[in-house]
């Protein structure tokens, strides 16, 4: 797509853009971040336009853009921008079904991945005022109802204990008999009344308390089956957490700092019903050892790493991973390895892989 022209006021002095960004990057940016303040659910999806320059003397492609929410869309030039040209970049930001303060990332990424670029945007929503139906859409059993069928807990340190709450209405006109079955698989814990009166909402408290050990690294799967009256609910509320090590709270201790590269792996299209590798580089720009306490290989996918494996301060491994391609024709596998380390920075990174079949 080509370029309008700019307006002349944007036409700033590019050292002046280049404070707010990292040096490596050949964009410089009027802004990185926009506020679009208090807005109404109601009204809709809400835009900004975030203009760039480019500063160097080569022509830069923008390969990909990737958001932190699919309520977030950019639109950006497909066309490589030459040196010393100017672009923009318009973002949407749908509030629906959001409330309070939001935030959003918009990741920028440079054919080859040569380079790399963060916007951001903010939010304050006032959500369409609704009922008890509409504010808890998701049926468990009988009248009992949930705004959400996941509960994250995020990063718990072992040795540490997090609760969180999952809400659950009910929506009928007679008092409920509650109880609920919990996998307990990795020291989770419920806390819930037996009975939930008409339209009333209650609090279930579910809380995690960590062990300590190499068994207890990377992510928790449990579930909540919600039974109302007896009647058990048909899918279960999905609960995890991210178990890491106690990092100190000293900044100034040596840490090693994880580079996956390419961090998202794409096999392209291939035959059908078939296992493909591909070679990727963990690298450790840090200083001191980088440790792989947990590594998961997820969805018929593999990777030649393991537990306990270490990447001196500057060194890098090659690391092979594969994925099975799906038997029928004309779909996409996604599959992911999780890497639990000790890189304080980022102690959880997943590694995604994408093939296609012919």
């Amino acid at each position: 797509m080509k370029l309008k022209t700019l307006l002349i006021a944007f036409m700033m002095p590019a050292l002046l853009w280049a404070q707010e960004t990292t040096p490596q990057s050949p964009l410089q940016f009027d802004s990185y971040e926009w506020n679009f303040g208090n807005i109404d659910e109601a009204d809709g999806i809400v835009t900004h336009t975030f203009q760039f320059v480019n500063i160097s003397k080569e022509p830069v492609q923008i390969e990909n853009i990737a958001t932190s929410c699919g309520c977030v869309t950019a639109q950006y030039p497909t066309q490589p921008i030459e040196g010393g040209k100017y672009g923009e970049i318009t973002v949407h930001l749908n509030p629906a079904r959001t409330q309070g303060e939001v935030f959003r990332e918009i990741e920028i990424f440079t054919k080859g991945r040569r380079s790399y670029d963060r916007l951001f945007v903010f939010a304050d929503v006032n959500p369409i005022p609704m009922g008890l139906n509409e504010l808890y859409p998701h049926q468990l059993a009988g009248t009992v109802k949930t705004n959400s069928l996941r509960c994250n807990f995020g990063y718990i340190a072992q040795g540490e204990t997090m609760t969180r709450v999952v809400s659950l209405a009910n929506v009928g006109d007679k008092p409920v008999n509650l109880s609920i079955h919990t996998t307990k698989g990795y020291g989770m814990s419920v806390q819930y009344p037996e009975v939930i009166d008409a339209q009333e909402i209650v609090s279930i408290r579910v809380t995690y308390k960590i062990s300590t050990g190499k068994q207890h690294f990377g992510m928790t799967r449990d579930t909540l089956w919600i039974e109302a009256d007896g009647v058990r609910s048909p899918e279960p509320i999905a609960v995890n957490a991210l178990r890491i090590e106690k990092f100190s709270e000293n900044e100034n201790r040596p840490k090693p700092v994880m580079r996956i590269e390419p961090a998202y792996v794409e096999f392209g299209s291939k035959p059908p019903g078939k296992n493909y590798k591909k070679t990727i580089t963990i690298g450790n720009t840090g200083n001191s050892d980088l440790v792989f306490h947990d590594v998961e290989a997820c969805q018929g996918t593999s990777i030649t790493l393991k537990n306990g494996q270490k990447i001196k301060p500057g060194k890098e491994l090659k690391v092979t991973v594969s994925i099975t391609n799906s038997s029928s024709e004309n779909e996409t596998t996604i599959g992911s390895i999780n890497l639990t380390t000790n890189d304080p920075t980022r102690p959880f990174r997943e590694l995604r892989l994408q093939i296609d079949t012919k």
